[in-house]
């Protein structure tokens, strides 16, 4: 299936029909960007992810890898932007690669670590620190801290949640 369409896009590419193109894969970019966001700013960041890729394309932008996979590689960025506060309107950096294979949040840098660290309640802190820095299983930690089993199962999914939600993978 997927050679058909790299087939198509190919062409389409070559004869400079970006309209076509936007035709088959604006579905496929909505529905993503409407997922992952959970509400209507979906939509923004579906137009942004467009234009971002119109803008690859006017430039005369070449790709080494399908352009199905280039769509799905700048929802991925786009995403990875609106969920960090970035903004995505702005176009791609030039040293943006779709070819990359490296994951789209890999470059949440210290500082946004020790952020998203700072933020949690330091009871959360605690618990995941024991649970991943010292390698603790649940039982071991209740213990150590006084609490029940239960007590550190809420308090290590609602640090988990807290943290897929600041990153954007929740």
């Amino acid at each position: 299936m997927h050679d058909a369409r790299d087939a198509e896009d190919a062409l389409l590419l070559e004869a400079g029909d970006h309209a076509a193109l936007f035709a088959a894969y604006a579905p496929v970019i909505l529905q993503r960007c409407l997922v992952a966001t959970r509400d209507d700013s979906g939509n923004d960041v579906a137009q942004n992810v467009m234009l971002r890729i119109l803008g690859e394309l006017k430039r005369g932008k070449r790709y080494t890898v399908p352009f199905r996979v280039v769509v799905h590689k700048v929802v991925d960025w786009t995403l990875k932007d609106h969920f960090t506060g970035r903004p995505t309107e702005l176009p791609l950096p030039e040293s943006w690669d779709p070819a990359d294979e490296s994951d789209p949040y890999d470059d949440v840098d210290a500082a946004d670590l020790e952020s998203l660290w700072a933020d949690l309640p330091k009871g959360a802190r605690e618990v995941l620190d024991l649970r991943y820095g010292e390698g603790l299983e649940i039982d071991v930690i209740a213990e150590r801290l006084g609490k029940t089993r239960n007590a550190i199962d809420q308090a290590l999914h609602r640090a988990h949640e807290k943290l897929k939600g600041a990153i954007g993978d929740g």
